[in-house]
């Protein structure tokens, strides 16, 4: 039987990407992504859903997030859905859904840098990218 694990999300970047080294080597970049369904309700009013989604970068692709993501840029993030668990600083056992961004199916594609914002519009990812440590 075939299996996908496959995530496109189109939205914007809740804050500045947050860059750490990896135990292993390597280097993982993190942001959260905010999508936004909108919909008329019964009486015909608008309304609106923001959904907030964690997205973890590994590999090549760390660099140029870091350095092309900011707050409010549009982007379409492409990766798979992986939920870990770990032991915060408090010693308290978390769980965490992520959407992550490695090797040649991952691909973070900046669509504009900030709304009304001018700037170079990228691409981080892609068949390039080897892909990198996923731990931490």
């Amino acid at each position: 039987m075939l299996h996908i694990n496959r995530v496109t999300l189109l939205g914007y970047a809740g804050g500045d990407p947050e860059v750490r080294e990896l135990p292993g080597g390597g280097r993982a970049a993190t942001f959260r992504l905010a999508t936004t369904e909108r919909w008329k309700d019964r009486e015909g009013r608008p309304a609106e859903a923001t959904e907030w989604h964690r997205i973890a970068v590994y590999g090549g692709a760390v660099e140029a997030v870091a350095t092309m993501v900011r707050r409010g840029a549009a982007l379409m993030v492409e990766g798979r859905s992986a939920t870990r668990e770990y032991t915060d600083r408090r010693k308290i056992a978390r769980k965490v859904t992520e959407v992550v961004v490695a090797g040649p199916q991952g691909m973070v594609n900046v669509l504009s840098p900030r709304p009304g914002g001018d700037g170079d519009v990228g691409r981080a990812g892609g068949a390039g990218d080897a892909g990198g440590d996923e731990d931490g």
